[in-house]
């Protein structure tokens, strides 16, 4: 695995090319959904960092389609791009993370808003989360450096060492991290979440995720 994975809703006036091009110029995994059937057939087939969403005067339903990812503890960021001003307010009542007027902000401040998102969930203010003195995980590459040279897990290894990460204070049980780690149409079981574990632990040692029968993993970095 790697770069963020962002799954973008489009709008007939809400983006254009350059947007999408200065995505992928910043390195970011992109897929574009033309509507909203599309957008749900993808976010079960995958799992994203962020969900962009197009909506103006003529796509106002999308609101139901955010309330719905709530609604369904989707804890997938969400950044709302309109041209419309007077739906900022609407959209952070329907759970938006961010929303940024287009007329307003060029391609550059997109980005800045979006990486000040992702740091945001990640509670750091770089662009790096130190595991060890000698180990440093890039939160926007998702690459993994022990000694200056890259790791390579795996993406099921990455994708778990990620999300215990964002919740790097507290046990995640087995069960949220299928949730967070599989999509919707995986038939995935908590043994394989044991055996990427594992993995981890042989590249980064034994120490770097704690264990607990009841309460499930805690990632136990140098805070």
């Amino acid at each position: 695995m790697s770069a963020l994975k962002v799954l973008v809703l489009e709008n007939k006036d809400s983006f254009n090319t350059q947007i999408i091009k200065v995505l992928k110029d910043n390195d970011f995994y992109i897929d574009i959904s033309k509507d909203d059937n599309d957008f749900l057939s993808q976010i079960y087939e995958k799992h994203y960092d962020l969900y962009l969403i197009g909506i103006n005067e003529d796509s106002l339903p999308r609101f139901n389609l955010m309330k719905a990812l709530n609604d369904f503890k989707d804890l997938t960021l969400k950044m709302v791009i309109t041209s419309t001003p007077d739906i900022t307010k609407r959209s952070f009542l329907y759970g938006c993370d961010e929303c940024v007027i287009k007329n307003l902000a060029d391609e550059k401040e997109i980005i800045l808003r979006i990486k000040a998102l992702i740091r945001r969930q990640f509670r750091v203010y770089g662009d790096f989360i130190l595991l060890k003195k000698n180990i440093k995980y890039d939160i926007f590459t998702k690459k993994i450096y022990k000694n200056n040279v890259e790791v390579f897990l795996g993406e099921k290894p990455s994708m778990i060492l990620d999300y215990l990460l964002k919740y790097k204070e507290i046990f995640v049980s087995s069960e949220k991290l299928e949730v967070g780690v599989y999509p919707a149409n995986s038939k995935s079981k908590n043994a394989s979440i044991r055996f990427h574990i594992h993995k981890i632990r042989q590249a980064l040692g034994n120490d770097i995720i704690i264990s607990s029968r009841t309460n499930g993993y805690k990632i136990n970095i140098d805070l």
